[in-house]
């Protein structure tokens, strides 16, 4: 018995659309599975917030680093802020969380970007990611076996004032900070580190760290 060519048609747009429905359902469940999880894991609990300045602590932080953050704290809170503590507890932090490279989640995820001045926080992080930040793996799912620096200290060795002009921002106080930098192993990062801060608004913002 022959098919009339209008039941082969008809067969035909059945697979068609079976075939459409198999490839959407494996791409919902492919989303679901991979590419949503994804985005869940590589999201870092914010712990704590200094409001008025924007800071920010994250819950996967080194406890160093987290000492440094409450010293911090203690200091903005002042009445009389103590602005020599304000800008070496930056520079320290900056230069603690961009190279301690061990507790972040991919080459996008880059360290100390809270302390940076707006105007240089894009070159900044492209910068970064093109060098330090450029071959570390991603660790979504913390099975990463890189081996990575860690930072156990960061000391202020000096410290001096100087000017900075750019557009519309003239600072004649900003701070020039030598940062000495300790890690858990030598693997032949950076020890010694010149960070730059300008005052922007009620804030110290780095502008240079190098």
């Amino acid at each position: 018995m022959k098919i009339k060519k209008s039941s082969k048609r008809k067969m035909k747009i059945l697979i068609v659309i079976l075939s459409l429905i198999i490839v959407a359902m494996s791409l919902f469940i492919f989303y679901k599975k991979v590419i949503k999880s994804s985005s869940t894991t590589t999201k870092v609990k914010v712990v704590h917030k200094i409001n008025k300045y924007g800071y920010y602590l994250e819950e996967n932080s080194p406890k160093e680093y987290k000492d440094m953050y409450y010293q911090l704290q203690d200091v903005l809170n002042d009445k009389k802020l103590d602005e020599e503590s304000y800008a070496k507890l930056v520079a320290r932090m900056i230069t603690f969380d961009f190279y301690n490279l061990d507790n972040k989640m991919s080459k996008n995820n880059v360290g100390g970007t809270q302390f940076v001045m707006e105007n240089y926080k894009d070159n900044f992080v492209l910068e970064a990611s093109e060098t330090v930040y450029k071959y570390v793996e991603h660790n979504l799912y913390g099975d990463r076996t890189q081996e990575l620096p860690k930072v156990t200290k960061t000391v202020v060795t000096d410290l001096k004032k100087s000017t900075y002009a750019y557009k519309d921002i003239k600072d004649t106080a900003c701070y020039v900070i030598s940062v000495s930098i300790t890690y858990e192993k030598d693997l032949g990062y950076p020890k010694n580190v010149i960070v730059k801060l300008a005052h922007s608004n009620d804030k110290l913002e780095v502008f240079f760290m190098k």
